[in-house]
């Protein structure tokens, strides 16, 4: 749902979905699936249906990243891309290939995360009691772009202490779990003088890595969510 808009986005109202199914493993990799669709109503002119919807494949390694985009708009397709990006070491560069209008290469910088080894890492910190990360993270989403990601994690909900989820029988496989606010700042990464964040991003993290109280900032406007429909998919011990 829309939270706030300023003037000059010109929104009157924003509601729609946003899915995730994550498989995988360190071991085998994760696989992602993501799809989110809004209907944007203007305060002039005609409703606008947006619909992304993504897959991806992440190596358990972090040495390779498949990842392929569709885009909507008013059911009708707008963009298709394919994304494959490999490195032979973590602080290496990648070498990247993007496909679909076009055919055409890009590098990735030495260090950068994708995305679930992103989680991962914040994940860990949270547990130990860090506050403050700064990342280089690619993921695809935006093309050749990479963002220097920085972290602010609060402090430490105990089990059955956040009231708002607590609250949500949706969300009842969550009430055995700690919980920390966290916000993260997307910066262009190729830039390093801006001041203030392309987008910014603002949930509750659990300790299995679900996020909930999603909070969307694009700067003119932002876009709130409340968790719907949790399911826990069975999950396998990595095999030696």
């Amino acid at each position: 749902r829309l939270l706030k808009a300023e003037q000059g986005a010109a929104l009157s109202g924003v509601d729609g979905r946003l899915a995730f199914e994550v498989q995988g493993s360190a071991c085998e990799g994760w696989t992602v699936s993501f799809r989110m669709v809004n209907r944007f109503r203007p305060s002039e002119g005609e409703l606008r249906l947006v619909d992304t919807q993504s897959t991806s494949f992440e190596s358990g390694d972090g040495l390779e990243l498949r990842y392929n985009q569709k885009e909507f708009m008013n059911r009708k397709l707008q963009s298709d891309s394919k994304i494959k990006v490999s490195r032979s070491a973590q602080d290496a560069d990648g070498a990247g290939h993007i496909s679909g209008e076009g055919e055409n290469s890009f590098d990735i910088p030495a260090g950068a995360f994708f995305p679930v080894q992103h989680q991962l890492k914040l994940m860990d910190m949270a547990e130990v009691g860090a506050t403050r990360d700064t990342s280089i993270v690619y993921d695809g989403s935006d093309g050749k772009s990479s963002y220097r990601a920085i972290t602010f994690i609060g402090k430490r909900k105990n089990a059955g202490a956040n009231l708002r989820d607590k609250a949500n029988s949706n969300a009842s496989a969550l009430v055995s779990l700690p919980s920390w606010p966290v916000s993260i700042s997307y910066y262009p990464a190729s830039t390093g003088d801006q001041d203030t964040p392309t987008y910014q991003v603002g949930f509750d993290l659990y300790g299995n890595g679900v996020a909930t109280g999603l909070v969307l900032d694009y700067g003119k406007f932002s876009l709130g969510g409340e968790l719907a429909n949790l399911e826990m998919m069975p999950g396998e011990a990595c095999q030696e």
